[in-house]
């Protein structure tokens, strides 16, 4: 099973957009806003078979996270990602998580 493109990009620009409302927040706060929003969608969306759409979900929320905290001055432009890994050493995304693994999906499946 795979997450439907639409709702993977309805995913994707809900989360930027949450970003940009967040932008300005001191970083602790950005992360537990974004984090609670991907624990949603891996909640959601972490099933069996789904692993590379959440891994795709994680991954442009941390490059556009990275392009976020590079606009929030004059000087973010510098940010590299040497910089923004150690930022997401301190404050990590949380990583996609299967909530229903293959073991689980078999005794769900009727026939």
């Amino acid at each position: 099973m795979r997450t439907e493109k639409s709702r993977l990009r309805r995913s994707l620009s809900s989360l930027q957009e949450l970003m940009r409302q967040v932008r300005h927040y001191v970083i602790r706060d950005q992360v537990s806003e974004i984090n609670a929003a991907l624990r949603g969608h891996y909640a959601y969306y972490g099933i069996a078979g789904n692993l590379r759409s959440l891994l795709k979900v994680y991954r442009a929320t941390e490059r556009y996270w990275c392009r976020m905290l590079r606009s929030r001055s004059r000087d973010g432009g510098r940010l590299t990602w040497d910089t923004f890994n150690q930022i997401k050493e301190r404050n990590p995304l949380l990583r996609p998580k299967l909530r229903l693994p293959y073991g689980k999906l078999q005794a769900l499946a009727v026939l």
